[in-house]
């Protein structure tokens, strides 16, 4: 790709972020466009009453040295950059709780597959058709593979299939499909509809190693923000793109809410498909196009609640909860609990995120962040009491806890533009798998589609998905060069 005058990025979350410093250390002029006035999307998290509330980051997998998100930080040139710590030195990096049952999730496939076999004596062959899936998958686990088309063993028909065919193949009791089913949860695909790759690679994401930020969610938007500005890239915030301009199915460049016009012959449209069709001119794309993109169907929404908990009183945890309605909810049953160090002397902070449908907050469709009516509120109200008395099953008592703030799919529609609410962008299910095949492809030279909807969500598949976008526009072996330039090994 020779260097075009100028590269536009819509969209300041770890997709775009993850664009605009890979092209600006290539020696391409990047400029960022943000329409919140702070930059880092999901990333961000925000202060209330002198307390960090975490919106998107809660903890990362596969950030050991040599594993993929730590290579894609290297190649960003921001590790070290942004502290993290390991989860699970005492064996537990997440806690699954069931009506008759606790699951500790540990680190490492070893100790994952003891815990299997202490908790499932019955499910010997059940258990090691699972981790024989694991396994392979982290072999297969590497950005060469990934990003440069290394040759592996990958079955499409197999790796296709629902997790619940694959569990009834293998023969899984309810129970342990609901154990081995609640990564899901990051996903927003219940198992009769994720595919099996989607699982396998989730799960082993954690499995290879997994981390929580020391800082904030703040401080990873504001390092990449650093990091963008030190190569030369501009970002503007609070100036949202309203119209992506097209001539002759070309992209020319873009036009803020302000009236300012961008010029670029390249789009690198960081933001939900829904959204970037409603930027484009109509005569720009066919009709298929639009039905296509139309009918997508979205991941869930999510409600959440912060609470403050005096650190005198409620022990600090340093691994997550899981909790399970019953042994079938799979998919929209599960409550999880995080517990975050504050700033603020004498207190932490218990995150609290469960599936709240959007038809639930339709009453409000119409409303703005700044102006919700006084029944929205009551409603959040209630809904975040519900969380803290979940919070106190959980955690035991809590004299003094208090809830924070709270956000609902409303929240995210506002702050991330997810047209309803989804916090994982489009649903990487089975049955949409043709539509969502080549979702980053658009019928207009110039324009690239990035973010949690192209490959998978999460800070790791964003960036994954990222990188396989940039990969044929600037070139294999120039983006292959870059790692080595990076000194990352084993590429």
């Amino acid at each position: 790709m020779r260097p075009p005058d100028h590269i536009i990025v819509i969209g300041s979350g770890i997709g775009g972020m993850t664009a605009a410093i890979v092209l600006s250390e290539l020696g391409h002029r990047v400029t960022v466009v943000e329409k919140n006035k702070l930059p880092g999307g999901l990333m961000r998290s925000y202060a209330r009453k002198g307390m960090d509330c975490e919106v998107g980051v809660h903890y990362v997998g596969a950030m050991d040295d040599g594993q993929p998100l730590r290579q894609i930080f290297d190649l960003l040139g921001i590790s070290g950059r942004i502290p993290f710590f390991r989860l699970g030195d005492g064996g537990v990096v997440d806690r699954y709780i069931l009506p008759d049952m606790t699951f500790d999730f540990p680190p490492g496939v070893d100790l994952f597959e003891e815990n299997l076999h202490r908790a499932f004596p019955e499910e010997n062959r059940q258990i090691a058709g699972v981790i024989a899936t694991i396994r392979s998958t982290i072999q297969r686990f590497s950005l060469s593979s990934i990003l440069f088309g290394e040759k592996t063993e990958f079955n499409l028909s197999t790796e296709l299939q629902p997790l619940e065919s694959y569990f009834d193949k293998l023969g899984c009791s309810q129970k342990l499909r609901s154990i081995l089913s609640v990564p899901l949860a990051w996903i927003g695909v219940g198992p009769e509809e994720c595919p099996l790759y989607l699982w396998s690679s989730s799960i082993s994401s954690y499995l290879m190693s997994s981390w929580k930020p020391v800082h904030p969610g703040a401080h990873m938007a504001d390092t990449l923000t650093a990091r963008l500005r030190e190569l030369g890239g501009e970002l503007i915030c609070d100036d949202p793109v309203l119209k992506i301009r097209v001539r002759n199915h070309v992209v020319q460049g873009v036009v803020l809410k302000s009236g300012k016009t961008l010029d670029s012959p390249v789009v690198i449209a960081a933001v939900h498909p829904k959204i970037m069709i409603r930027m484009l001119p109509e005569d720009s794309y066919k009709p298929a196009f639009k039905n296509r993109i139309a009918s997508l169907e979205e991941t869930p929404g999510i409600f959440a609640a912060h609470i403050a908990v005096p650190d005198d009183k409620v022990s600090y945890r340093p691994y997550n909860t899981f909790v399970l309605d019953d042994a079938h909810a799979l998919h929209g049953g599960v409550t999880f609990f995080t517990m975050n160090k504050s700033a603020k002397q004498g207190w932490n902070v218990v995150s609290v995120l469960e599936e709240s449908p959007f038809e639930k907050w339709m009453g409000w469709e119409n409303t703005t962040k700044d102006h919700r009516t006084r029944d929205y509120r009551e409603t959040k109200e209630h809904e975040a009491n519900i969380l803290l008395d979940k919070a106190a099953n959980v955690l035991g008592s809590m004299p003094g806890a208090y809830v924070v703030d709270s956000f609902t799919p409303l929240s995210f529609r506002d702050w991330m533009d997810s047209p309803r609410g989804g916090a994982y962008g489009v649903c990487r299910s089975v049955s949409q798998k043709f539509k969502t095949a080549a979702l980053h492809r658009t019928p207009i030279e110039g324009l690239h589609l990035v973010g949690q909807s192209v490959f998978a969500p999460g800070i790791l598949g964003t960036a994954l998905g990222t990188l396989r976008v940039l990969a044929p526009l600037i070139g294999h072996d120039t983006l292959h060069q870059k790692f080595i330039d990076a000194g990352i090994k084993g590429i």
